[in-house]
């Protein structure tokens, strides 16, 4: 019983880290915006977390303990490469910029071993319940913000949007899409009052003025009332008609304000500026460029001087990366896109080794839907699925998810959960 405890204690101090995340977040946007520091609190608590994970996972047994010790040391073997290589290589090496890069690249990769070792061990409560009240947070926060008018703008010029009293509009937008669907399912199957925290989150959401919140909320209204349906006809989930009836309420309401929402006023804008016509009754061929432009929003340009870099980058820098930035000589920049970025600064040993995480995951999601489609097919299952495809997806074209602590936890969550075996060993309450 005394391990138990032990055990249990080290798991909700792991949620209470994930529950005081918004907090973080408004204390360093603030520490920015009013103090100019660069070094914040919240570096300093998340560094404290990853060592604190670091030692849990060294001295701490558990299943499969030596592939994951030799997984971290060959990863921090390669740290110890990379920088070598950039240091004899790089025309321009700065120390602290090329360790704060990498250790927030390393920053998913550990949490995620860390929860898969944790949630296997057992939890009264779902770890998604923790994660859930963390995104309500941030929404209300947002939301708040928003009504006071005490808001930041989301953008510095011309644009449309808030990012409430947080910092970063894109890492906001990125931690309330992927947990919109875990939100969602706990206002489908949880209190009427949950239906509040929903609009607060999709207010936040929408607040944004970016084409990441917009679709978050499309795409998982449209899985949710499509998935919700489905199962209630086939009898395999009871889900309350008067709650998927608020669900469809909520969509159409959704599309008839999209004319009005900030995002809306922002393509205007957008395709202003790339010169698309709007005219009734005239059609305009949009080119290739203009396309990519509505989609990542310029990004791809510094894609094009990346793979300049990498082209004329010697093979050791191939292999072990090219290092925050790339191989730049005036002004350090990053693709925003973190699998592009992650390739680029990692190189192809480094990448590889980053991505075996994720093939542990699909791995592991394979092996359960042949041992057991019934729960694959469950309304949990399939948002919390949402929710990564989402991160996943914004990682790739928009960013700041692989590449920000702040927000990597969010889905190193979400993955370990899937990962883990989406099972989870009820204590009894006796053991409080």
């Amino acid at each position: 019983m005394l391990k138990t405890e032990k055990r249990n204690k080290v798991l909700w101090l792991s949620m209470l880290f994930l529950l005081l995340q918004p907090i973080i977040d408004v204390l360093t946007s603030l520490s920015i915006r009013l103090n100019d520091q660069a070094f914040t609190l919240g570096l300093a608590m998340r560094f404290c977390f990853l060592l604190f994970i670091c030692v849990y996972l060294l001295f701490t047994s558990y299943v499969r303990k030596p592939v994951i010790l030799g997984y971290l040391l060959l990863f921090g073997l390669f740290i110890v490469i990379s920088i070598g290589v950039q240091f004899m290589v790089k025309p321009v090496f700065m120390w602290g910029t090329e360790l704060k890069w990498l250790l927030k690249n390393v920053y998913f990769v550990v949490c995620f071993l860390f929860f898969l070792v944790a949630f296997r061990r057992g939890f009264r409560i779902s770890p998604l319940y923790y994660l859930m009240i963390a995104v309500i947070l941030t929404g209300a926060m947002m939301t708040v913000a928003g009504l006071s008018d005490t808001a930041f703008p989301s953008y510095d010029y011309w644009k449309s949007g808030h990012v409430g009293w947080f910092y970063a509009g894109n890492e906001i937008g990125a931690i309330l899409a992927m947990g919109l669907p875990v939100v969602l399912y706990f206002a489908l199957k949880g209190s009427w009052w949950l239906m509040v925290g929903l609009l607060t989150v999709m207010y936040g959401l929408l607040a944004l003025g970016t084409k990441v919140g917009y679709g978050a909320i499309l795409i998982t209204l449209l899985i949710s009332i499509g998935t919700s349906i489905v199962l209630r006809l086939v009898k395999r989930e009871y889900i309350q008609r008067t709650k998927l009836v608020t669900l469809g309420i909520l969509f159409i309401v959704f599309i008839l304000m999209t004319p009005y929402t900030p995002v809306a006023h922002n393509m205007e804008l957008q395709l202003d500026w790339l010169g698309v016509s709007k005219e009734e009754g005239k059609t305009q061929v949009i080119t290739s460029e203009q396309k990519d432009n509505i989609v990542y929003s310029g990004r791809e340009t510094y894609w094009e001087e990346y793979q300049a870099y990498f082209q004329e980058a010697p093979w050791m820098q191939k292999l072990f990366g090219m290092g925050y930035g790339g191989n730049f000589t005036d002004e350090a920049k990053t693709i925003e896109m973190d699998f592009l970025d992650l390739f680029y600064s990692l190189g192809m040993i480094g990448f590889s080794l980053y991505l075996l995480p994720f093939v542990y995951m699909l791995w592991q999601l394979i092996k359960q839907a042949f041992q057991n489609m019934k729960r694959m097919m469950d309304l949990e299952v399939i948002l919390v699925l949402s929710g990564i495809a989402l991160g996943l997806g914004i990682a790739f074209i928009a960013g700041h998810v692989l590449t920000a602590p702040g927000v990597s936890i969010y889905l190193a969550v979400l993955m370990a959960w899937m990962a883990g075996g989406i099972q989870y060993v009820q204590l009894e309450n006796s053991m409080n």
